[in-house]
């Protein structure tokens, strides 16, 4: 693929993942599984054009985001964290054992989920009603779920990289050819 090309596919990937995170604003339950969707592109352009254009089409989606979509909080969990999820997931599953993955990828999430609603709360105000609603007791019980549903979603993302190269990779690539 020639370099017009990698941007028009890096541009209508951009598009796509704007449309998707516009709608978390329309479905508010997907706030978390909309930008993990959108994600799904970085990962595609990644694999098809190389990392750098991958990164392009996170910091492309993440300004246009940040830019038109309503809800913010579906925005600050791409920039912050599902939108170059894709992109950094090969480093963290490079030790081979798998316990070891595991932690890092925990004490990376927990690290990066603090640091992501500290500046969504303290800089964005994102309200925080729910949390004086209830006591501390629930901040550890929601980061128990938020790194269940994180590795979940790591695992779900390993399972997608595997069928898209043993299944759509060779139909991609054969439709880019005639192109």
């Amino acid at each position: 693929m020639n370099n017009t090309f990698k941007t028009a596919l890096g541009g209508m990937c951009i598009a796509i993942s704007t449309a998707v995170m516009l709608a978390s604003s329309i479905l508010p339950y997907f706030t978390y599984a909309l930008p993990a969707m959108a994600a799904l592109l970085v990962f595609f352009m990644a694999v098809e054009c190389g990392r750098k254009w991958g990164l392009a089409v996170y910091v492309g989606t993440s300004i246009i985001s940040a830019l038109i979509v309503p809800g913010k909080e579906a925005v600050g969990m791409y920039i912050a964290l599902m939108g170059y999820y894709p992109l950094i997931k090969p480093f963290f599953d490079k030790p081979k054992k798998t316990i070891v993955s595991a932690i890092i990828k925990i004490v990376f999430f927990t690290v990066d989920i603090i640091a992501a609603y500290s500046v969504m709360i303290f800089v964005f105000g994102i309200s925080t009603e729910m949390l004086e609603e209830s006591e501390r007791y629930l901040l550890p019980i929601v980061l128990i779920l938020g790194i269940i549903a994180f590795m979940l979603y790591d695992r779900a993302l390993m399972h997608f990289e595997i069928a898209y190269y043993r299944k759509w990779q060779r139909t991609v690539r054969k439709f880019f050819r005639k192109r």
